[in-house]
Protein backbone atom coordinates (compact mmCIF):
# COMPACT_ATOMS: atom_id res chain seq x y z
CA UNK A 1 0.00 0.00 0.00
CA UNK A 2 1.39 3.11 -1.07
CA UNK A 3 1.85 6.15 1.73
CA UNK A 4 2.17 9.76 0.71
CA UNK A 5 3.96 11.90 3.17
CA UNK A 6 1.73 15.75 3.51
CA UNK A 7 3.78 18.82 4.11
CA UNK A 8 1.88 22.07 5.63
CA UNK A 9 4.31 25.08 4.22
CA UNK A 10 5.32 27.36 6.67
CA UNK A 11 5.12 30.84 4.76
CA UNK A 12 5.29 33.33 7.95
CA UNK A 13 8.60 33.70 6.91
CA UNK A 14 8.05 35.08 3.65
CA UNK A 15 4.57 37.27 5.18
CA UNK A 16 7.08 38.83 7.55
CA UNK A 17 9.17 40.03 5.07
CA UNK A 18 6.36 41.25 3.23
CA UNK A 19 5.36 43.21 6.32
CA UNK A 20 8.20 44.85 6.92
CA UNK A 21 9.11 45.93 3.30
CA UNK A 22 5.29 47.11 3.14
CA UNK A 23 6.12 49.32 6.87
CA UNK A 24 9.75 50.38 4.90
CA UNK A 25 7.65 51.86 1.79
CA UNK A 26 4.93 53.61 3.89
CA UNK A 27 7.65 54.95 6.09
CA UNK A 28 9.26 56.68 3.38
CA UNK A 29 5.85 58.08 1.58
CA UNK A 30 5.73 55.37 -1.31
CA UNK A 31 2.25 54.31 -0.26
CA UNK A 32 1.42 52.59 -3.31
CA UNK A 33 3.69 50.33 -3.39
CA UNK A 34 3.10 49.40 0.80
CA UNK A 35 -0.39 48.93 -0.97
CA UNK A 36 0.37 46.59 -3.07
CA UNK A 37 2.16 44.02 -0.77
CA UNK A 38 -0.55 44.65 1.66
CA UNK A 39 -3.25 43.61 -0.81
CA UNK A 40 -0.74 40.69 -1.47
CA UNK A 41 -1.49 39.10 1.87
CA UNK A 42 -4.87 39.46 2.20
CA UNK A 43 -5.70 35.64 1.19
CA UNK A 44 -3.39 34.57 4.00
CA UNK A 45 -3.06 36.45 6.77
CA UNK A 46 -6.49 38.55 7.26
CA UNK A 47 -6.60 40.32 10.78
CA UNK A 48 -7.47 43.78 11.61
CA UNK A 49 -4.34 45.00 11.88
CA UNK A 50 -3.87 44.25 8.25
CA UNK A 51 -7.06 45.39 6.86
CA UNK A 52 -6.38 48.79 9.10
CA UNK A 53 -2.82 49.27 7.31
CA UNK A 54 -4.34 49.01 4.05
CA UNK A 55 -7.23 51.60 4.73
CA UNK A 56 -4.12 54.11 5.66
CA UNK A 57 -2.40 53.78 2.71
CA UNK A 58 -5.35 54.64 0.49
CA UNK A 59 -6.12 57.85 2.88
CA UNK A 60 -2.45 58.57 2.53
CA UNK A 61 -3.29 58.52 -1.37
CA UNK A 62 -6.66 60.36 -0.83
CA UNK A 63 -8.66 57.50 -1.51
CA UNK A 64 -11.21 58.01 0.46
CA UNK A 65 -13.79 55.47 -0.46
CA UNK A 66 -11.89 52.62 -0.21
CA UNK A 67 -9.99 54.09 2.96
CA UNK A 68 -13.20 54.25 4.32
CA UNK A 69 -14.53 50.05 3.43
CA UNK A 70 -10.86 48.99 4.71
CA UNK A 71 -11.41 50.94 7.85
CA UNK A 72 -14.73 49.71 8.22
CA UNK A 73 -13.48 45.89 8.11
CA UNK A 74 -10.82 46.42 10.13
CA UNK A 75 -13.74 47.85 13.30
CA UNK A 76 -15.85 44.79 11.89
CA UNK A 77 -12.70 42.09 13.52
CA UNK A 78 -11.85 44.28 16.13
CA UNK A 79 -14.70 46.74 18.35
CA UNK A 80 -12.37 47.51 20.88
CA UNK A 81 -9.04 49.32 21.15
CA UNK A 82 -8.65 49.67 17.07
CA UNK A 83 -6.95 52.64 15.43
CA UNK A 84 -9.63 52.79 12.51
CA UNK A 85 -12.16 54.54 14.49
CA UNK A 86 -9.81 57.77 14.28
CA UNK A 87 -9.43 57.51 10.78
CA UNK A 88 -13.37 56.72 10.13
CA UNK A 89 -14.07 60.02 12.22
CA UNK A 90 -11.44 62.40 10.19
CA UNK A 91 -13.22 60.68 7.42
CA UNK A 92 -16.70 61.69 8.08
CA UNK A 93 -15.69 65.04 9.32
CA UNK A 94 -13.82 65.46 5.98
CA UNK A 95 -17.40 64.31 4.51
CA UNK A 96 -19.31 67.12 6.44
CA UNK A 97 -20.87 63.86 8.33
CA UNK A 98 -20.13 65.44 11.67
CA UNK A 99 -22.75 62.84 13.50
CA UNK A 100 -20.87 59.63 12.70
CA UNK A 101 -17.72 61.79 13.28
CA UNK A 102 -18.39 62.24 16.44
CA UNK A 103 -19.44 58.53 16.96
CA UNK A 104 -16.59 57.42 15.79
CA UNK A 105 -14.29 59.33 17.60
CA UNK A 106 -15.77 58.57 20.91
CA UNK A 107 -15.24 54.74 19.96
CA UNK A 108 -11.55 55.85 19.99
CA UNK A 109 -12.12 58.09 23.10
CA UNK A 110 -13.32 55.26 24.85
CA UNK A 111 -10.08 53.41 24.57
CA UNK A 112 -7.50 55.89 24.56
CA UNK A 113 -9.31 58.33 26.77
CA UNK A 114 -5.73 60.32 27.16
CA UNK A 115 -5.49 60.92 23.46
CA UNK A 116 -5.36 64.68 23.37
CA UNK A 117 -6.08 65.12 19.80
CA UNK A 118 -9.19 63.04 19.98
CA UNK A 119 -10.61 65.01 22.75
CA UNK A 120 -10.28 68.25 21.06
CA UNK A 121 -11.91 66.56 17.86
CA UNK A 122 -14.64 65.93 19.81
CA UNK A 123 -14.94 68.85 21.60
CA UNK A 124 -14.61 71.06 18.06
CA UNK A 125 -16.85 68.84 16.57
CA UNK A 126 -19.54 69.38 19.40
CA UNK A 127 -19.31 73.26 19.33
CA UNK A 128 -20.21 72.88 15.75
CA UNK A 129 -23.01 71.29 16.53
CA UNK A 130 -24.03 73.79 19.18
CA UNK A 131 -24.04 71.51 21.66
CA UNK A 132 -22.08 73.75 24.24
CA UNK A 133 -22.25 71.12 27.65
CA UNK A 134 -20.82 68.07 25.64
CA UNK A 135 -18.40 70.65 24.15
CA UNK A 136 -16.81 72.00 26.87
CA UNK A 137 -16.76 68.29 28.58
CA UNK A 138 -14.23 67.32 26.02
CA UNK A 139 -12.32 70.56 26.42
CA UNK A 140 -11.55 70.08 29.98
CA UNK A 141 -10.26 66.63 28.97
CA UNK A 142 -8.20 68.25 26.16
CA UNK A 143 -6.63 70.21 28.83
CA UNK A 144 -6.48 67.17 31.33
CA UNK A 145 -4.81 65.11 28.98
CA UNK A 146 -2.63 67.33 26.33
CA UNK A 147 1.17 66.80 26.93
CA UNK A 148 2.27 69.72 23.96
CA UNK A 149 1.05 72.83 25.41
CA UNK A 150 0.87 74.24 22.09
CA UNK A 151 -0.92 77.65 20.19
CA UNK A 152 -3.91 75.53 20.36
CA UNK A 153 -3.93 74.21 23.97
CA UNK A 154 -3.13 77.94 24.65
CA UNK A 155 -5.87 79.34 23.33
CA UNK A 156 -8.57 76.85 24.68
CA UNK A 157 -6.72 77.11 28.27
CA UNK A 158 -7.27 81.07 28.08
CA UNK A 159 -10.65 80.40 27.08
CA UNK A 160 -12.26 77.72 29.76
CA UNK A 161 -9.80 80.01 32.33
CA UNK A 162 -12.14 83.76 30.99
CA UNK A 163 -15.13 81.40 30.57
CA UNK A 164 -14.95 79.75 34.33
CA UNK A 165 -13.97 83.41 35.98
CA UNK A 166 -17.06 84.97 34.19
CA UNK A 167 -19.42 81.99 34.56
CA UNK A 168 -18.42 81.85 38.54
CA UNK A 169 -18.76 85.46 38.77
CA UNK A 170 -22.34 84.70 37.41
CA UNK A 171 -23.43 82.33 39.82
CA UNK A 172 -22.62 84.09 42.77
CA UNK A 173 -24.84 87.19 41.90
CA UNK A 174 -27.23 84.36 41.09
CA UNK A 175 -27.08 83.00 44.04
CA UNK A 176 -27.76 86.24 45.83
CA UNK A 177 -30.76 86.87 43.92
CA UNK A 178 -31.83 83.05 44.99
CA UNK A 179 -31.30 83.96 48.37
CA UNK A 180 -33.93 86.76 48.05
CA UNK A 181 -36.49 84.33 45.95
CA UNK A 182 -35.82 86.50 43.18
CA UNK A 183 -36.21 83.66 40.46
CA UNK A 184 -36.60 85.65 37.39
CA UNK A 185 -33.54 87.50 38.13
CA UNK A 186 -31.54 84.40 39.30
CA UNK A 187 -32.47 82.42 36.18
CA UNK A 188 -31.05 85.15 33.91
CA UNK A 189 -28.21 85.05 35.89
CA UNK A 190 -27.60 81.36 35.50
CA UNK A 191 -28.67 81.48 31.87
CA UNK A 192 -25.48 83.70 31.31
CA UNK A 193 -23.27 81.51 33.78
CA UNK A 194 -24.38 78.57 31.90
CA UNK A 195 -23.35 79.52 28.63
CA UNK A 196 -19.74 80.23 30.33
CA UNK A 197 -19.62 77.36 31.84
CA UNK A 198 -22.16 74.91 31.18
CA UNK A 199 -20.93 71.83 33.23
CA UNK A 200 -20.55 73.15 36.33
CA UNK A 201 -22.83 70.87 38.69
CA UNK A 202 -23.66 73.62 40.69
CA UNK A 203 -24.92 76.39 37.85
CA UNK A 204 -27.39 73.43 36.65
CA UNK A 205 -28.55 72.25 40.09
CA UNK A 206 -29.44 76.12 41.04
CA UNK A 207 -30.96 76.47 37.55
CA UNK A 208 -33.38 73.96 38.20
CA UNK A 209 -34.69 74.56 41.20
CA UNK A 210 -35.01 78.61 39.79
CA UNK A 211 -37.21 76.99 37.15
CA UNK A 212 -38.85 74.97 39.64
CA UNK A 213 -39.83 77.57 41.57
CA UNK A 214 -41.33 79.89 39.06
CA UNK A 215 -43.28 76.33 38.08
CA UNK A 216 -41.22 75.66 34.48
CA UNK A 217 -40.85 71.84 35.06
CA UNK A 218 -39.76 71.43 31.58
CA UNK A 219 -36.66 73.44 31.98
CA UNK A 220 -36.38 72.33 35.78
CA UNK A 221 -35.77 68.79 34.03
CA UNK A 222 -33.30 69.86 31.51
CA UNK A 223 -31.05 71.23 33.96
CA UNK A 224 -31.50 68.63 36.44
CA UNK A 225 -30.61 65.96 34.70
CA UNK A 226 -27.76 67.52 33.43
CA UNK A 227 -26.88 67.93 36.94
CA UNK A 228 -27.45 64.27 37.39
CA UNK A 229 -25.27 63.44 34.60
CA UNK A 230 -22.28 65.22 36.59
CA UNK A 231 -23.09 63.64 39.91
CA UNK A 232 -25.10 60.51 39.81
CA UNK A 233 -25.03 60.46 43.86
CA UNK A 234 -26.72 63.65 44.42
CA UNK A 235 -29.80 62.74 47.12
CA UNK A 236 -30.95 66.42 46.22
CA UNK A 237 -31.10 66.15 42.40
CA UNK A 238 -32.98 62.63 42.60
CA UNK A 239 -35.19 64.22 44.56
CA UNK A 240 -36.28 67.38 42.90
CA UNK A 241 -35.98 65.37 39.88
CA UNK A 242 -38.79 63.00 41.69
CA UNK A 243 -40.90 66.16 41.95
CA UNK A 244 -40.55 67.35 38.41
CA UNK A 245 -41.53 64.64 36.64
CA UNK A 246 -44.38 63.79 39.14
CA UNK A 247 -45.53 67.51 38.12
CA UNK A 248 -45.16 66.51 34.31
CA UNK A 249 -47.33 63.60 35.19
CA UNK A 250 -44.16 61.21 34.01
CA UNK A 251 -44.49 58.85 36.76
CA UNK A 252 -42.51 56.14 35.15
CA UNK A 253 -39.60 58.87 35.18
CA UNK A 254 -40.20 59.35 38.36
CA UNK A 255 -40.25 55.80 39.49
CA UNK A 256 -36.75 55.83 38.16
CA UNK A 257 -35.86 58.61 40.16
CA UNK A 258 -36.98 56.91 43.36
CA UNK A 259 -35.05 53.68 42.28
CA UNK A 260 -32.03 55.65 41.92
CA UNK A 261 -32.53 57.12 45.65
CA UNK A 262 -32.99 53.85 46.87
CA UNK A 263 -29.15 53.05 47.57
CA UNK A 264 -28.67 56.35 48.36
CA UNK A 265 -30.91 56.38 51.56
CA UNK A 266 -30.31 52.54 52.53
CA UNK A 267 -28.52 53.95 56.13
CA UNK A 268 -31.31 56.19 56.99
CA UNK A 269 -34.35 53.42 57.70
CA UNK A 270 -37.21 56.53 58.31
CA UNK A 271 -35.87 57.84 54.53
CA UNK A 272 -35.57 54.07 52.96
CA UNK A 273 -39.12 53.10 54.12
CA UNK A 274 -41.00 56.02 52.74
CA UNK A 275 -39.13 56.01 49.76
CA UNK A 276 -39.58 52.58 49.22
CA UNK A 277 -43.54 53.44 49.86
CA UNK A 278 -43.59 55.36 46.92
CA UNK A 279 -41.87 53.06 44.47
CA UNK A 280 -44.11 50.57 45.59
CA UNK A 281 -47.27 53.32 44.95
CA UNK A 282 -45.70 54.67 41.41
CA UNK A 283 -44.96 50.61 40.43
CA UNK A 284 -48.65 50.13 40.16
CA UNK A 285 -49.07 52.85 37.83
CA UNK A 286 -47.85 51.32 34.65
CA UNK A 287 -46.78 47.71 32.71
CA UNK A 288 -43.90 45.93 31.76
CA UNK A 289 -44.63 47.95 28.22
CA UNK A 290 -44.21 50.98 30.34
CA UNK A 291 -40.41 51.48 29.66
CA UNK A 292 -41.17 51.77 25.31
CA UNK A 293 -41.09 55.69 25.66
CA UNK A 294 -38.05 55.85 27.41
CA UNK A 295 -36.44 54.00 25.01
CA UNK A 296 -37.90 55.75 22.16
CA UNK A 297 -36.35 58.60 24.15
CA UNK A 298 -32.45 56.75 24.13
CA UNK A 299 -32.77 55.84 20.37
CA UNK A 300 -33.59 59.34 19.94
CA UNK A 301 -30.59 61.14 22.38
CA UNK A 302 -28.00 58.43 20.78
CA UNK A 303 -28.95 59.53 16.95
CA UNK A 304 -28.04 62.98 18.48
CA UNK A 305 -24.78 62.36 19.96
CA UNK A 306 -26.22 62.98 23.11
CA UNK A 307 -24.63 60.10 25.04
CA UNK A 308 -25.51 61.25 28.47
CA UNK A 309 -29.18 61.54 28.02
CA UNK A 310 -29.34 58.88 26.62
CA UNK A 311 -27.70 56.91 29.10
CA UNK A 312 -30.31 58.19 31.30
CA UNK A 313 -33.17 57.06 29.29
CA UNK A 314 -31.23 53.34 28.62
CA UNK A 315 -31.20 52.79 32.15
CA UNK A 316 -34.73 54.11 32.55
CA UNK A 317 -35.90 51.05 30.80
CA UNK A 318 -34.11 48.61 32.74
CA UNK A 319 -35.55 50.13 35.96
CA UNK A 320 -39.00 49.76 34.64
CA UNK A 321 -38.17 46.44 33.13
CA UNK A 322 -35.35 44.32 34.31
CA UNK A 323 -35.61 41.57 31.26
CA UNK A 324 -35.02 44.58 28.35
CA UNK A 325 -31.20 44.86 30.34
CA UNK A 326 -29.94 42.16 27.92
CA UNK A 327 -31.55 43.82 24.77
CA UNK A 328 -29.67 47.05 26.15
CA UNK A 329 -26.73 45.85 28.02
CA UNK A 330 -23.95 46.33 24.77
CA UNK A 331 -25.22 50.24 24.17
CA UNK A 332 -25.19 50.58 27.98
CA UNK A 333 -21.65 49.44 28.66
CA UNK A 334 -20.61 51.16 25.10
CA UNK A 335 -22.53 54.63 26.66
CA UNK A 336 -20.46 53.85 29.85
CA UNK A 337 -17.33 53.64 28.04
CA UNK A 338 -17.71 57.07 25.75
CA UNK A 339 -18.56 58.93 28.57
CA UNK A 340 -15.83 57.50 31.31
CA UNK A 341 -13.28 55.37 29.85
CA UNK A 342 -11.48 56.58 32.70
CA UNK A 343 -13.00 54.19 35.36
CA UNK A 344 -12.08 51.37 33.12
CA UNK A 345 -8.25 52.13 32.64
CA UNK A 346 -7.57 53.52 36.33
CA UNK A 347 -8.89 49.33 37.38
CA UNK A 348 -6.96 48.14 34.15
CA UNK A 349 -3.57 49.69 35.98
CA UNK A 350 -4.35 49.27 39.18
CA UNK A 351 -4.36 45.50 38.49
CA UNK A 352 -1.32 45.34 35.86
CA UNK A 353 0.77 47.83 38.60
CA UNK A 354 -0.24 45.74 41.87
CA UNK A 355 0.66 42.80 39.86
CA UNK A 356 3.98 44.39 39.10
CA UNK A 357 4.46 45.39 42.33
CA UNK A 358 3.77 42.04 43.64
CA UNK A 359 6.65 40.45 41.78
CA UNK A 360 8.75 43.10 42.84
CA UNK A 361 9.33 44.79 39.30
CA UNK A 362 8.71 48.11 40.75
CA UNK A 363 9.79 49.96 37.12
CA UNK A 364 7.01 48.56 35.59
CA UNK A 365 4.94 49.22 38.19
CA UNK A 366 5.12 52.71 38.40
CA UNK A 367 4.28 53.05 35.23
CA UNK A 368 0.84 51.67 35.57
CA UNK A 369 0.26 54.03 38.71
CA UNK A 370 1.44 56.68 37.00
CA UNK A 371 -1.09 56.32 34.59
CA UNK A 372 -3.72 55.66 37.43
CA UNK A 373 -2.53 59.04 38.89
CA UNK A 374 -2.87 60.71 35.41
CA UNK A 375 -6.61 59.40 34.77
CA UNK A 376 -8.25 59.77 38.42
CA UNK A 377 -9.01 62.98 40.57
CA UNK A 378 -6.18 63.83 43.15
CA UNK A 379 -8.66 63.43 46.18
CA UNK A 380 -9.46 60.25 44.98
CA UNK A 381 -8.86 57.12 46.76
CA UNK A 382 -7.45 55.54 43.59
CA UNK A 383 -4.90 58.28 42.98
CA UNK A 384 -3.65 58.29 46.86
CA UNK A 385 -3.02 54.04 46.37
CA UNK A 386 -1.47 54.99 43.18
CA UNK A 387 0.61 57.58 45.04
CA UNK A 388 1.74 55.38 47.85
CA UNK A 389 2.81 52.52 45.94
CA UNK A 390 5.24 54.33 43.68
CA UNK A 391 8.69 54.00 44.31
CA UNK A 392 12.28 54.80 43.45
CA UNK A 393 14.18 52.57 41.06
Amino acid sequence: MASSDYYIVDNSNIEDKKLEAARNHYMKGDYKAALKLYLSLINTSISYKLYHRIGKCYYKMGDLVQAEEYFQKSAGLEKGDNPSYIYLGNICYKKEDLRNAIYYWACAFAYRPEDETICLNLATSYFSCGMKFQSVFYYEKYLKYAQEKNSSYNTVKQSIDEYTKIGTEFLQKAKIAFQKKDYKSAIELLTFAYKNLPTNYEINLLLGKSYLEESDNMHAMIYLKQAYCLDNRSLEVLQLLTSVFINLGDYTAAYCSMRRLLPLVIHNQEEYLTTMKVVKELNSTFDEKSYVGHKEWGDNYYKENNFHFALFEYENCTLLNEDIYEDLREKIEQLKLFLNPEKKAIQNNIEKGANSYQKGDFKTANKYFSRVMMFSEPDSEEYKYAKSRVTNV
